[in-house]
């Protein structure tokens, strides 16, 4: 009993744990949006990564790692830190200052599809036929959201680039994939996060040269160190703690709250407020991507087989 008791309160943590990442997610998304109101997005991002840069470093030497590359794997580190944080900041940080901030959340959930569909491409993985069945109802969720089926098809510019920005975050995901086999987390995130700074430079310091940042009040300061310390630095250890603890597999199922907790707190901090076939399409839309996650191993064609099997015999 004393055992069952020892696992229930580890998973329990582990749970809350995965919990905090997710709600840190999703605010930092309605936070960012209450900024960029305020304050040019480029300037905004590129503050941040003034910041977050430096900080990513502190913790690779405080690990006792010595961030390093080898030669053979620059191209890919410099696509890695393009699609990870360089062109992906521009899509989204942008497209957020022109969607709401639940939309940017919902089709930003999207990466994990657009990685699906890059590998069975690329032939780097099967894909089984489960998740397709799974994209196929998320992209329908996404029609039903955008109003598609209401006659009231409003698809605007920020989901545009959110998705864009999707996109190459699977990019990310696919080239990280293979530099982690030589990588640390800690190291490949460092290394990258600076090769991203220099590509946000060019637009980031075009746009604070035109910011009074001494004009910016507490209100503006108090997200940007939030958004500096949260999204990133103080959680993506613990997501990698959790996926160490319980497997990949589980852990990407807490990322679907994500647009949820962002949804549900857009309603008290910014006032948003969904149609009914927005809050049918979102259900949809994240349904199909859970399912698409859970039927990772599912292949229909596989399955039928095994059943009429005995009939054939």
């Amino acid at each position: 009993m004393s055992k069952l008791r020892r696992i229930v309160r580890s998973r329990l943590l582990i749970y809350l744990a995965l919990l905090y990442v997710v709600f840190c997610w999703a605010l930092n998304t309605v936070l960012v949006k209450q900024v960029v109101e305020l304050i040019d997005p480029l300037a905004f991002t590129f503050m941040r990564f003034l910041i977050m840069t430096p900080l990513a470093f502190g913790l690779v030497y405080a690990s006792g790692e010595r961030p390093r590359v080898e030669r053979r794997d620059w191209p890919m580190m410099l696509l890695c830190g393009a699609c990870g944080y360089g062109a992906y900041q521009y899509f989204w940080i942008i497209g957020l200052a022109h969607t709401t901030a639940f939309a940017s959340a919902l089709l930003g959930a999207f990466a994990p599809v657009f990685t699906l569909s890059i590998v069975a491409l690329a032939g780097l993985e099967r894909v089984r036929s489960g998740r397709w069945l799974g994209t196929v109802i998320a992209l329908g969720g996404i029609a039903i959201y955008e109003g598609v089926f209401a006659g009231a098809a409003r698809f605007q510019l920020g989901d545009t680039l959110t998705l864009m920005g999707a996109l190459v975050f699977a990019g990310y995901n696919v080239v990280s994939a293979r530099l982690l086999e030589r990588y640390s987390p800690l190291t490949l995130l460092a290394i990258t996060m600076a090769i991203g700074a220099v590509m946000i430079a060019p637009g980031g310091i075009v746009a604070l040269s035109h910011t009074h940042v001494d004009r910016l009040g507490w209100y503006v300061w108090s997200r940007f160190i939030f958004a500096t310390l949260f999204p990133i630095l103080l959680t993506y250890p613990v997501w990698s703690w959790g996926i160490a603890r319980i497997g990949a597999g589980r852990v990407s199922l807490f990322s679907f709250l994500t647009p949820v907790l962002a949804g549900a707190l857009s309603i008290p901090i910014l006032h948003t407020k969904f149609t009914p076939y927005q809050v049918l399409g979102a259900i949809v839309c994240l349904g199909g991507m859970a399912l698409a996650n859970i039927l990772g191993r599912v292949s229909f064609t596989d399955w039928w087989a095994q059943r009429t099997l005995p009939l054939e015999r």
